[in-house]
């Protein structure tokens, strides 16, 4: 891509975002003149919030406060929503959101965005990641709007590293990677925020905006399926999409979006139970909120379907001098206490044989496209498809 693309592409996305922002003070507008009490409002308002999480904050007792307010709800939100526009915007134009135009100032500490660097993604994958951006820097004015609007105090964007995890930024397949794991946690939030909406209209717009939240991050697990990226999952409320899992859908076994508390999406944040910070805010977030859970979240119904997962870590594999690489081949199955992993088909050469879970490192002989194969031998089963339970492409680059 040109340089003039690029400025153009960017102008568009610009464009785009000036208009959101437009369209959704016009919505504030709305919610106020339609709520006989601006309070309950604002209750209602900060649970639609992307990322709010809120409805299980009484049920955690690290973060059950009796003192916190529906602004503090709005602020968490506001936290989560700084960061995941800051991963797309520098991804997409390698500028942060402050540098394209978004007000990052507010209560409480301040920090600057470290790490992450413009991806060099292309085709669908750009205008889709563009759009994204556009939609969460839109996020980051709205809350900020509405909380501005009804007398509260917006927090400020606090330190943030986009290179907690390690990769994000060096390919498009790293970009979707980490794209995922937001996505995700995103999406949970929401689950736990619908039973505290009572506002019929809020109601209304939070379901549009998740519906646009479920948007982002369904196509973002069907690139992830479709360009064979390897994801591994975060707690027992994730639910991995092909190749590495079977669901294109993270729902639990009644079809319905798994749930994350305020403390739970933090341990994941931070990389550590009852933190104050760390991993992607190094100094920690704004807000009441600020606390990571003791135990991370698991799901309360189990899987929609038995998850038989096989990976390669690293995938892509770098290549050696000889033109072939090293992985580690590594499984999970709740079907079968006795698998095989065979190579390039169910009953090709034998790779390794074990029990539910493990892991094995390969020689220096893998090639690129070479596929293993997660056999269930369980009971004497036949080496055939019907008995894969997952099967992994490893790439060599």
């Amino acid at each position: 891509m040109d340089q003039k693309t690029v400025i153009s592409l960017n102008g568009l996305d610009e464009a785009s975002s000036s208009l959101k922002e437009l369209e959704h003070r016009s919505v504030i507008q709305n919610l106020l003149d339609a709520s006989p009490n601006r309070r309950k409002l604002l209750r209602t308002l900060g649970i639609a919030s992307a990322m709010a999480g809120a409805a299980a904050v009484i049920n955690n007792p690290a973060q059950a406060q009796s003192s916190f307010t529906d602004f503090d709800i709005l602020n968490f939100a506001l936290n989560l929503e700084y960061l995941e526009a800051e991963f797309y915007t520098i991804a997409t134009t390698s500028k942060t959101i402050a540098q394209i135009g978004i007000n990052v100032s507010g209560a409480g500490v301040s920090g600057p965005t470290t790490g992450g660097a413009l991806v060099p993604l292309t085709g669908a994958s750009l205008r889709i990641a563009m759009e994204i951006a556009a939609d969460e820097r839109t996020h980051v004015t709205f809350i900020q709007t509405a909380m501005l609007s009804l007398g509260g105090s917006p927090i400020a964007k606090p330190a943030i590293n986009l290179n907690a995890l390690g990769f994000g930024f060096a390919t498009q397949n790293d970009f979707l990677a980490l794209a995922r794991i937001f996505e995700d946690i995103g999406v949970t939030a929401y689950g736990g925020a619908a039973p505290l909406i009572s506002n019929k209209t809020v109601l209304g717009y939070a379901a549009r905006i998740l519906a646009a939240e479920a948007y982002h991050a369904g196509n973002i697990r069907l690139q992830i399926a479709e360009n064979n990226v390897a994801t591994k999952a975060l707690d027992g409320a994730d639910h991995l999409p092909p190749p590495s899992g079977k669901l294109y859908f993270p729902l639990d076994a009644n079809a319905l979006t798994e749930v994350r508390t305020p403390g739970q999406v933090l341990l994941l944040a931070f990389g550590s139970a009852n933190a104050s910070s760390g991993g992607f805010f190094p100094g920690g977030v704004n807000g009441l909120f600020n606390t990571s859970a003791a135990s991370p979240a698991t799901s309360d119904t189990g899987s929609s379907t038995s998850e038989d997962v096989i990976s390669a870590t690293p995938n892509p594999a770098t290549h050696l001098p000889s033109g072939n690489a090293m992985t580690t081949i590594e499984w999970n199955t709740t079907t079968s206490t006795s698998i095989e992993i065979h190579l390039n088909s169910p009953s090709g050469p034998l790779f390794v044989s074990g029990g539910s879970t493990g892991s094995a490192p390969t020689g220096p002989w893998v090639s690129n496209g070479l596929t293993f194969f997660l056999q269930d031998v369980s009971g004497g089963k036949a080496l055939t498809a019907a008995n894969t339970l997952g099967s992994v492409v490893v790439s060599v680059v």
